[in-house]
This record gives structure tokens, C-alpha cells and sequence, in this order.
């Protein structure tokens, strides 16, 4: 069984219309994701210092999140709506943080997990836009992330299995 072939750029919101295009594709194959990741400015690029109860119960959380866009039909059972999930630092009750940080999740959207470990997971409705959906995730991902963002962000696109490419 061959891997996945895997695409990978960066970006600069508002300039999104590459991130969208995969989205459309991965969409149009019912398979497939994506991950984005903030950029970070040099400086904050430091390894974390492990204590003892860090090397006992395992690492400290990297300071920056990962957002993790997943086509509808994608994943585990064929599920046939998309999904957000969100890595981040942020511990305890990610979606009650976001309110307060004004990027919460947008009504009719479900959270199915929030998680301090293994983040949130969010169920988009099912006629939700792909720039509704990209919007929210790079509005929360930078929300989450403990430390200053240079505004580019790299995305991994994980290609359907048919080696789709956008035209």
C-alpha cells in the first residue's frame, strides 16, 4: 500500500486561495487532510526545559498549535461531515477560551472533544463555506498559541489516496 503524498507551502492570510483550492479537492474526494501551523519568530523557537515531573509524565506542550482540517468522508468510519481539530497549549476548556477571546465557535457548530491533551475537535455544520471554515480555524489556532505569530502559517496537505491535484 503506497503513503500518501504530501503538499506543502506556506501562506499569509488573507491570501488563502491555495489553502481553498486543496480544500475543494480534498472535499470533491471525500478524502484526505490538512495541517496548519502558525509560524513563529525565531526567537520562540527554543526547546522547553524539562523539569522533573515533565521527564516523570511526559513532555511539555509545544507553545504553538496545530490546526488539523479533515475532508468530509475522510478518517475513521467514512464520517460524512468535515472536522476541525486544534492542538494547542492552552489546557482545560479550549472552546470557553476562544468565546473570551472572541473567536468562539460559531453557532451550530458542534464540539464533540476539548480536551487538555488532546485538543478540540469541532464539527462544522454541514453547508459550512470553506472560507467560514479556514477563517475560524486560523482566527482560533493563532487564539491558542502562547506565544507571538509572524502571520504565515505552513500548510501540509495529505493528498486522497487517488492523487488528486488541484487544476
Amino acid at each position: 500500500m503506497a503513503g500518501r503524498r504530501v503538499e506543502q507551502f506556506e501562506f499569509r492570510p488573507p491570501e488563502t486561495s491555495d489553502v481553498l483550492e486543496w480544500m475543494r479537492v480534498l472535499s470533491e474526494a471525500h478524502d484526505g487532510w490538512m495541517n496548519l501551523l502558525p509560524g513563529v519568530p525565531e526567537e520562540e523557537v527554543e526547546p522547553p526545559s524539562r523539569g522533573v515531573l515533565s521527564a516523570l509524565f511526559g513532555s511539555a506542550q509545544p507553545p504553538v498549535t496545530m490546526c488539523t482540517w479533515i475532508a468530509a468522508g475522510a478518517g475513521r468510519g467514512g464520517a460524512g461531515e468535515q472536522r476541525v481539530g486544534i492542538l494547542h497549549p492552552r489546557g482545560r476548556r479550549a472552546a470557553a477560551q476562544l468565546a473570551e477571546l472572541g473567536a468562539g465557535v460559531p453557532v451550530g457548530w458542534r464540539v464533540s472533544q476539548d480536551h487538555a491533551r488532546r485538543g478540540l475537535i469541532v464539527h462544522p455544520v454541514r453547508d459550512a463555506a470553506p472560507d467560514e471554515v479556514l477563517h475560524w480555524m486560523l482566527e482560533a489556532g493563532a487564539g491558542l498559541a502562547l506565544v507571538p505569530l509572524t502571520g504565515t502559517w505552513q500548510a501540509r496537505v495529505f493528498l486522497p489516496r487517488t492523487g488528486s491535484s488541484p487544476a
